[in-house]
Formats: C-alpha cells, structure tokens, sequence
C-alpha cells in the first residue's frame, strides 16, 4: 500500500461568531476543507478559537460538535482545537502551523501507521 501523506488544514473561528452559530460555521468550514481531500491524504485540520469563545461555548460543546462532524465526515481523520489570545490572525495560523509541522514530523509516522491498519468499512 502507499504511503499516504499528511495534509494539515487551519479553520479560523471569528471572535465575533455566537455560539448558537459556531456548530454551523464549524460543520461547513471543515466541509469546505474537506472537499479537496484525496484518497491518498490523511486529512488533519487544527481549528483555532479565541478564547473568550471558547470560554463562552465550553469545552463539551466542542467535543460534542467536532465528534459529530468526524463521526459523519470520512474525509476528516482527526480535529483538534487550539484556543488564542486575541483574533484569529495570519501570524497566528502560521505560528499554528510551524508546531503543526513539527508534531507531524516527530509523531506523523504514527499516524500513517494507524490509518494503514485501519479496514475499509
């Protein structure tokens, strides 16, 4: 079998969303992700909130929301969240994406190994 690669996407959450919309905005922000995912990709996305939100929303609502959006997405293979101070800016996400990057490249091969044992269903 092929060796999949690993892509990593960001979602910004505005911090002016409510929180009776974040299940939407979240559910169709990862959609839009996952859109462009191809078979041979393990998708990662790394969705960044500012606190007060987060504070605002809770930790269960997140889990709650994410889980529900992986447990009806296959394209999705795993989501976390990473809680900022201030807004969501583009120094941010890169800042985001350069420990991303060094998680992958520690830990990745892990996680490509996980997905290889995983049966087609």
């Amino acid at each position: 079998m092929a060796q999949k690669s690993i892509r990593v996407s960001h979602v910004g959450v505005p911090g002016d969303l409510s929180v009776l919309k974040l299940k939407g905005y979240l559910r169709s922000a990862l959609a839009g992700v996952a859109e462009s995912t191809g078979d041979d990709e393990i998708l990662l996305v790394k969705v960044l909130v500012p606190r007060p939100l987060g504070l605002r929303a809770g930790e269960k609502l997140f889990d709650k929301i994410l889980q529900g959006i992986l447990d009806k997405d296959p394209r999705v293979n795993r989501v976390s969240v990473e809680f900022i101070d201030g807004e969501v800016t583009p120094e941010k996400i890169a800042a985001s994406e350069a420990r991303t990057q060094e998680e992958i490249d520690a830990y990745g091969h892990l996680l490509r190994q996980s997905t290889d044992n995983e049966q087609p269903g």
